[in-house]
């Protein structure tokens, strides 16, 4: 009998290749990820962001690589929580 493999969440890491990916799919595939957890947390009280309505994906998606490649050390951390993180700090609620 074998143990049940643990589910593993993607790594901010793995975003920002598939964000940087060569391939439209991939980067598509990571841009879709992204709106996700920005969607998500837009629905949450607890992490507020505020948006202009004309602010789009690419945006955020170009302020995701850049935060990430100048921050190296939260590549490892939950993708989500980072994008979190990063979104509070650029887009507060005033």
């Amino acid at each position: 009998m074998h143990a049940a493999k643990s589910i593993r969440f993607l790594t901010a890491g793995e975003l920002q290749s598939s964000l940087t990916s060569p391939q439209e799919d991939v980067r598509f595939s990571g841009r879709n990820y992204l709106m996700g957890v920005v969607d998500t947390l837009m629905l949450m009280k607890s992490a507020p962001i505020c948006m202009q309505e004309q602010t789009e994906i690419n945006q955020i998606t170009e302020l995701v690589i850049l935060q990430l490649q100048q921050r190296p050390e939260l590549m490892r951390y939950n993708a989500a929580s980072v994008v979190r993180e990063i979104m509070v700090a650029n887009y507060p609620c005033v």
